[in-house]
């Protein structure tokens, strides 16, 4: 019996040890076919409330668990996605990005990040790195 136990002890031991210390990264997925029509996640959204769209789910993971996406992923379904069209998707979720940081940084700190002290500023910036991420491919 105590060799058993011994076992089972040492068992649980070994599986805690090897399962993986960071969780799966989390990733917000853009996506953006020929004729214009964005998806997110499994979502599909118009380019017109992209932004919104980009803060209310990253400010929403916020207040549901304190933590956010880990990045924003931009992927065309095919190589005939108008450069025009990729211009005004970035620049959508750099909207979001900013409109999701000025959240964060009112429930926070309830002031706007530019008003926040550098301090404050790095911590949010170590934090939520995803709303300062500026290369989506």
């Amino acid at each position: 019996m105590r060799l058993f136990l011994s076992l089972l002890a040492m068992t649980a031991f070994l599986s805690s040890s090897t399962v993986e210390k960071n969780p799966a990264e989390k990733i917000l997925l853009v996506q953006i076919d020929d004729i214009g029509i964005i998806s997110v996640n499994r979502d599909t959204v118009s380019s017109d409330i992209l932004a919104r769209y980009i803060q209310e789910r990253l400010f929403k993971s916020y207040l549901g668990t304190g933590k956010m996406h880990s990045r924003i992923k931009l992927e065309k379904m095919n190589e005939n996605v108008p450069d025009m069209v990729t211009e005004v998707i970035v620049n959508e979720i750099k909207q979001g990005q900013k409109k999701a940081l000025t959240e964060v940084s009112l429930q926070k700190y309830r002031r706007t990040y530019d008003g926040l002290e550098k301090k404050q500023q790095e911590k949010l910036k170590k934090l939520f790195p995803v709303l300062f991420q500026e290369n989506f491919v």
